[in-house]
């Protein structure tokens, strides 16, 4: 006898079959997905990110700030405390897409009131992509005055990349200015508007090295900025690798004014 299957019912089962996979693996994900807490105090601190000492913005006494490390579907919960004396704080979360929380978004006077000196507020948001992203000041000119990290999302739990690698370095640009970032600020914002002229110094993680005779004149330090031991604050950050492997850069720029082009050299 023989059995006559109904080609539609099917592409039915097969349908099921799929709904089910997919949405098994949304629960799986979903029951992997763990809660980021972090407790952050922005503060001014003394800091020479290119040889030249300055006043910068930290956080938890780094400059840069910390980096962020979430899998895809994560939550990041902050507790941002506003340690600067005179002056509101707010953080952009610089690419995530903050469904459902506009107010996390710290766009200051549009989402969300600058946080005031003194007071607590709680970032909490969703980091539902994976990928290579970064946060900063978003209230007057406070990246410029150092306030910004790094936020790298993985793939989710049981999730591969979609190409392999052995290692992986996060690189972060930023411009830097001796002028203090007030200054700044009232310069850009003057009419008529006074340009601030380009960066003195371009940092890659917080380092970089302005002319050292230059820096000499300008540094409070005892130290020869000229002579690098590797200990200072802007010795250039060294990457070890090894030969044969393959290595994953997550670049992310911060600049406050400048447009870059990055490029790497290669040695054989």
């Amino acid at each position: 006898m023989a059995v006559v299957v109904n080609p539609w019912r099917m592409k039915v089962i097969k349908v099921i079959l799929l709904s089910y996979i997919i949405s098994n693996s949304f629960v799986q994900s979903a029951n992997s997905a763990k809660t980021r807490h972090l407790k952050w105090k922005v503060e001014y601190m003394h800091w020479s990110p290119d040889g030249v000492e300055s006043v910068v913005m930290g956080i938890n006494g780094q400059f840069p700030g910390p980096t962020i490390r979430a899998r895809a579907g994560d939550t990041i919960n902050i507790e941002l405390t506003n340690k600067l004396p005179t002056e509101g704080v707010v953080i952009h979360w610089h690419g995530i897409r903050q469904i459902g929380t506009p107010w996390a978004d710290g766009t200051a006077s549009i989402s969300q009131c600058a946080i005031n000196p003194g007071e607590t507020f709680v970032y909490n948001f969703k980091v539902d992509k994976a990928g290579t992203y970064f946060y900063h000041g978003h209230y007057g000119m406070q990246r410029s005055a150092g306030l910004y990290g790094s936020l790298i999302v993985d793939v989710a739990e049981g999730e591969k990349e979609i190409i392999h690698y052995d290692g992986a370095f996060n690189i972060l640009l930023t411009d830097w200015w001796h002028k203090a970032s007030h200054e700044q600020e009232v310069d850009l914002s003057s009419n008529p508007m006074r340009w601030i002229g380009e960066p003195q110094t371009l940092l890659i993680n917080g380092r970089g090295q302005f002319n050292c005779s230059l820096a000499a004149q300008y540094s409070n330090s005892t130290e020869n900025p000229c002579t690098l031991r590797g200990g200072e604050q802007y010795a250039p950050q060294i990457l070890h690798v090894l030969p044969n492997k393959t290595y994953r850069l997550r670049i992310a720029s911060s600049t406050a004014l400048a447009s870059l082009n990055l490029a790497i050299g290669v040695n054989k």
